[in-house]
């Protein structure tokens, strides 16, 4: 908020406007999943196992539905390939990448058992 402010205090002074913000959503983010937690070890295995990858450990903050569930203490991991696309007007998915997807998330789950 701090650059956004800094921004617009620029903005406002050259074109002698002013520049109200106010925050349509706002989520702090909960605390990380950890790199050793169980869903993110199957999940790394998963993906591996169907694409022939290492898949990578990110965080990536409050911006999926993960962070709901980690808000209540549950481990969380989110992953899927994409075509670095997302949010623009060409936004697409390649079928191939739909079904490798689909995949991992049923490797997953098969090599999960409940607790």
């Amino acid at each position: 908020m701090n650059e956004i402010r800094g921004l617009t205090d620029l903005i406002a002074k050259r074109f002698q406007v002013t520049i109200d913000i106010q925050p349509v959503q706002y989520v702090q983010a909960p605390p990380p999943t950890p790199k050793d937690a169980a869903i993110v070890k199957a999940l790394r295995q998963a993906i591996k196992d169907v694409y022939h990858v290492r898949g990578k450990v990110i965080g990536i903050g409050a911006g999926t539905v993960a962070a709901v569930f980690r808000k209540y203490g549950y481990e969380a991991a989110v992953w899927s390939k994409l075509r670095y696309k997302a949010h623009q007007p060409d936004e697409s998915c390649l079928i191939s990448n739909m079904v490798g997807n689909a995949k991992v998330f049923a490797h997953l789950m098969l090599q999960t058992s409940p607790p």
